[in-house]
């Protein structure tokens, strides 16, 4: 029989029936919870704990070798002192209980499976590039301009696709391309105007969108590739025949057949992208999703995991976002943090599930793990006047003397009755914090930020 590997889960006194429960839930581990001389977990430094284990671990409870600690995710300190003292390999647990099951999990598969964990993206480069818009570029002066390509660029852009005018000309096209261009940016330009083409062709252009049988004869003069699309925005067979003319000159080029807003036939645009891919399987596609995100009364972070998820599953190459109006705010971010996801889950043939929860920002991957018996037993072990907060159904505030709870943060305050400003200010802002979570049913820390997805987080 091959020996399981065993975990001393190491523990303060009010967390020891918490660490029960959750560990019961853990399968094909050998656990062992330790709990040491100390109320409070979080308090524990690993000196603390390395003079609790060299006192309490005795002839009849030695440790193994092969076995691991895991200390507390709150405790400070290093790690040192409690190896020298145990012998035994010794890890920083999650700073909430409700996680240990995954870091268990993530810890005995090892470090090769680490791409199948939750929050590890692989670093493959997905297929899908991205084309960030600065819209009326042409009404922007040079410095606006420069500040928002850096600001996409720094976002996850690939290409800077500069939006001008539908019926005035871009007088300074050429001199903004060859800035851009000079500071290291591919660039691609969205007009209609025959000079503002013929300019950006002259400068450099990398893409230039968007061409139909009216001004396809001038994608003949250009030395960049061009984006194609229907001549009535739907129609595929004037699509087909405008690719098989670009075919016969020799033109390299993108086909767009054009996404439709939401309750606009966006399900045809669909239909028309899987047809498109069918009949063309080598051909590179361009979908722009400024349709949907600006013109939708919802956060943009899910519908651009679902539309990226879309696009990865038609092979689409190229896509086109805006960050016009304050919904679509963050948009480039969220599409280069969804083709990573999207990548990853195609090429391992999974869905988008516990791979990164970047893109969970108003909800979260988990809740609150307590419910009010656990929080009542937690209130009858306390012994000092030090004020807890927890979120479950509702908002729970105790110490050794009091228990309370209530939906909304005043309604509790005025309970407390606090005189130092100090302490007030912190219990305000405290409760605060937990009644957006019980709002919008984020996990709830005490002392820790909420969560927010990839908003928190530099990347």
């Amino acid at each position: 029989m091959i020996k399981l590997t065993k975990y001393l889960l190491v523990t303060g006194q009010i967390a020891r029936p918490a660490l029960g429960k959750v560990s019961q839930k853990i399968n094909d581990i050998e656990l062992e919870i330790k709990p040491l001389n100390c109320t409070v977990a979080a308090l524990m430094t690993t000196e603390f704990i390395a003079r609790e284990l060299k006192r309490e671990l005795t002839h009849e409870h030695e440790l193994c070798k092969d076995d691991t600690i895991i200390i507390p995710g709150l405790c400070e300190g290093a790690l040192q002192p409690i190896e020298e003292t145990t012998g035994c390999k010794v890890l920083r647990g999650p700073k909430d209980l409700i996680d240990l099951p995954a870091f268990l999990q993530d810890e005995k598969e090892g470090p090769q499976e680490t791409n199948h964990t939750h929050n590890s993206l692989t670093m493959e480069v997905s297929p899908i590039q991205i084309l960030a818009e600065i819209v009326n570029a042409a009404r922007m002066s040079d410095k606006e301009i420069m500040q928002k390509a850096f600001y996409y660029r720094e976002s996850g852009a690939d290409i800077i696709d500069l939006g001008g005018d539908v019926d005035k000309p871009f007088p300074r096209l050429q001199t903004v391309i060859k800035m851009l261009k000079a500071e290291g940016f591919t660039v691609s330009v969205d007009s209609h105007q025959q000079d503002d083409i013929l300019n950006a062709n002259q400068a450099g252009v990398d893409l230039i969108l968007s061409f139909t049988s009216k001004n396809l004869e001038l994608a003949r003069e250009l030395a960049c590739k061009v984006v194609v699309i229907p001549d009535d925005g739907e129609d595929l067979e004037s699509l087909y025949r405008n690719m098989e003319q670009l075919d016969k000159w020799n033109i390299p080029y993108l086909v767009d057949p054009i996404l439709p807003p939401l309750t606009m036939g966006m399900a045809e645009g669909i239909c028309r992208y899987l047809h498109v891919h069918k009949k063309f399987p080598n051909c590179e596609l361009l979908m722009g999703l400024g349709n949907v995100t600006e013109l939708t009364d919802a956060d943009s972070t899910g519908i651009n995991a679902l539309m990226i998820g879309i696009a990865g599953e038609l092979k689409i190459n190229y896509i086109l976002t805006t960050e016009v109006s304050h919904r679509a705010r963050g948009g480039v971010r969220e599409i280069n943090q969804a083709r990573r996801l999207i990548h990853q889950a195609i090429s391992e043939k999974r869905v988008p599930k516990h791979l990164n929860d970047s893109l969970l920002t108003i909800k979260d991957p988990t809740g609150n793990p307590y419910h009010r018996t656990d929080l009542w037993e937690m209130h009858q072990m306390i012994r000092d006047k030090n004020y807890r907060i927890f979120v479950s159904d509702q908002i729970y505030v105790f110490n050794a003397q009091s228990f309370w709870q209530g939906a909304s943060a005043p309604e509790l305050f005025n309970k407390l009755n606090i005189k130092d400003t100090g302490h007030a200010f912190y219990l305000g802002r405290e409760l605060e914090k937990a009644e957006l979570a019980l709002q919008l049913g984020k996990k709830y820390v005490q002392d820790a930020p909420l969560r927010w997805g990839y908003l928190n987080k530099e990347i």
